[in-house]
């Protein structure tokens, strides 16, 4: 997960700009879940927004990283629309933060894997769906005459820059947790890196494997790098390359060396 910059005021695409204030007062004009629900499934439009967010992250999943190169990406509202589960577990009494359906800082792009609920080969569910725990439950907002600013999410948001800073990338390629054992910072960690599954479907043997070069240039060449080398780890770590997170952690193992430091 690498921080995504929306810059203020976003260059949204002219036809987003055309609907958006027609579906918002739609669908606020709606009284139950079920007229919500079938209004919403029916004018999504959220496809207008996918290059606008791909963009953003260099054409990546915001959360994983990961490029889709076969499967077209998913746009995840951060806080779910219809219906809230916490620990797959649906939440009485909350039928989503529908008001917020149309609100483009609530959009993350989304490889489907991060995404969509699937299972592993453990029988674990991974993917974020309607997920959305919070740190103290009496704090969700259920209106939108409320305020999500007191809300405490438990997943990591790409959006946030602290948060970004609690996942640790090591030269195995597993993500891990950078904060404190036991600490709410760590459990956040850990709960993301779980239920979104950035250590299955052999994530962490692709970025070893296309480490593995990098690594033997920078054995080949120590502290005498040439400008070759220096190009092919400038490319990796560039915010557009799948994994930069990992690259840069990875090369930073190296920071022995003076060039290495001067390059990161």
């Amino acid at each position: 997960m690498r921080f995504v910059i929306i810059h203020l005021p976003p260059n949204l695409p002219a036809r987003w700009i055309k609907i958006y204030p027609v579906r918002v007062a739609a669908v606020s004009a709606l009284v139950t879940q079920e007229d919500r629900s079938k209004y919403l499934k029916k004018h999504g439009r959220w496809g207008l927004l996918k290059k606008w967010l791909s963009n953003a992250s260099g054409h990546k999943c915001w959360y994983c990283e990961a490029k889709s190169n076969r499967a077209p990406f998913d746009v995840d509202h951060f806080r779910p629309k219809l219906g809230i589960t916490v620990d797959s577990v649906k939440l009485d009494g909350h039928t989503g933060y529908y008001w917020l359906a149309y609100e483009w800082s609530n959009f993350r792009l989304s490889c489907q894997r991060c995404n969509r609920p699937e299972k592993d080969e453990l029988a674990t569910l991974h993917g974020k769906a309607n997920e959305f725990p919070l740190q103290n439950e009496s704090s969700r907002c259920n209106a939108a005459a409320g305020s999500i600013t007191i809300e405490t999410p438990r997943f990591l948001d790409p959006c946030v820059e602290a948060d970004c800073a609690l996942l640790a990338h090591t030269i195995d390629g597993e993500v891990k947790p950078a904060a404190a054992v036991g600490t709410w910072e760590y459990q956040r960690a850990c709960y993301t890196i779980e239920r979104l599954g950035f250590n299955e479907w052999n994530t962490p043997e692709t970025k070893r494997g296309n480490w593995q070069t990098l690594a033997t240039l920078l054995a080949v060449v120590g502290n005498n790098a040439n400008q070759a080398v220096i190009d092919e780890l400038n490319k990796h770590i560039s915010y557009n390359h799948e994994y930069s997170s990992f690259f840069r952690a990875a090369i930073g193992t190296h920071r022995d060396k003076a060039w290495i430091e001067k390059l990161l």
